[in-house]
């Protein structure tokens, strides 16, 4: 009788605790929610929270307030964010499944980006016509005569998309359709016509680095920091040099190099995956060895374009109007070390701002951009 009568208090025990926890587990988001845990949507997926819609003032705000509250709660949830990381870590890690339709999960845990056509472009998918081929080049010949009337050598930097240069790691299905892509296009081209203009394809530089060092990160769209110094840096100037033989760049010598390890929430691929919480990756690292040249840095935003002015102390070396994508942002530490003064401005669309350079006035021009960027528009000059 009484081995029965614990056993009913076993059994009575274990169901309230079941009760207990089970009454827990509803109340835990409640106030998760209360105390602002895990609902930071801006530090994991890099955008502002739903805002809790105020009081409708229409017909047309009352046929949508549920789906606006709705929307803040999703963002407001308590423990929103460890809940999503631990659906998104089963969904990749165990199933094999992308969470973001950006993003293409490749051979030994590489990542890929398929936005702006970066795969078709890879596949041979996405190409120049004859027409928007002959253009692209027109334009950037005239920007190149426009500056040569005015003694400014210009080169133009193209950086392969990731996807080409670590083609053997995408997925079984991403096959060449043309093994001609627009970049491949554009050199073809050239070529052709026996152009005069000064443009640097640095995919055959980095696939051959690539056998010595990681020259893209698994987890980011870009570049690491060694190949943007070893083979990014080195390689342009190096071509300046052929129109300045009295510059002198920084070299390995001048440099100290330290291993250090890349967080998630610095690799795109991961934080569009949701996974910048277990994500990082070690990487190696080039810093300036001796005391700093860099003067002054100067940052703007004139009409929405980022625009930094760096100024070194450095009388004999040549200034430069530099124009960039991301993929400059690594190099950016070396050009502060380098250039009597360094104008880096974004060139968004491929443009080409002709009064920075009439009010600079450089020794040089460098334009670099990535791959993926050749599928927009060409602006009309």
């Amino acid at each position: 009788m009484r081995t029965v009568t614990l056993g009913i208090v076993h059994s009575t025990l274990l169901q309230k605790l079941c009760i207990g926890l089970f009454l827990a587990l509803l109340l835990l988001p409640m106030i998760g929610q209360m105390v602002s845990v895990g609902t930071g949507v801006t530090a994991t997926e890099m955008r502002a929270p739903n805002a809790l819609p105020g009081l409708p003032g229409s017909v047309e705000e009352v046929s949508v307030l549920p789906q606006r509250f709705e929307a803040w709660l999703k963002d407001h949830f308590g423990f929103r964010n460890h809940l999503v990381l631990a659906n998104n870590l089963i969904r990749v890690k165990v199933f094999g499944q992308s969470t973001s339709p950006l993003v293409v999960l490749g051979r030994n845990g590489w990542l890929f980006y398929t936005g702006e056509h970066a795969l078709e472009q890879t596949r041979g998918i996405d190409r120049f016509s004859p027409e928007e081929l002959d253009r692209w080049i027109d334009v950037m010949e005239r920007r190149q005569a426009w500056l040569a009337e005015r003694g400014i050598p210009m080169l133009m930097v193209a950086i392969p998309n990731k996807e080409r240069v670590y083609r053997e790691e995408l997925p079984a299905w991403a096959t060449l359709v043309n093994p001609e892509s627009r970049m491949d296009q554009i050199v073809r081209r050239l070529a052709e016509r026996r152009s005069p203009l000064v443009f640097k394809d640095m995919t055959a530089d980095l696939v051959a680095a690539k056998k010595d060092m990681k020259v893209y990160h698994q987890a980011d769209t870009h570049w690491t920091v060694e190949a943007a110094f070893a083979v990014g840096y080195r390689g342009i100037m190096e071509w300046i040099k052929t129109v300045r033989p009295d510059f002198t760049p920084l070299t390995p010598a001048d440099m100290k190099r330290t291993l250090a390890m890349r967080q998630g929430a610095d690799l795109d691929l991961a934080r569009m995956l949701g996974l910048a919480a277990v994500y990082q990756e070690e990487e190696v690292r080039y810093d300036f060895a001796g005391p700093s040249k860099l003067r002054s840095a100067d940052a703007s935003m004139p009409n929405g374009i980022v625009q930094n002015i760096l100024r070194a102390d450095r009388p004999t070396a040549p200034t430069v109007v530099w124009f960039r994508d991301s993929f400059t942002i690594s190099m950016i530490p070396y050009i502060a070390e380098t250039f009597r003064e360094a104008v880096i401005t974004e060139h968004k669309g491929l443009r080409f701002d002709k009064p920075l350079i009439e009010e600079r006035k450089p020794d040089v021009v460098v334009y670099q951009f990535v791959e993926r960027s050749l599928n927009a528009p060409i602006p009309a000059e």
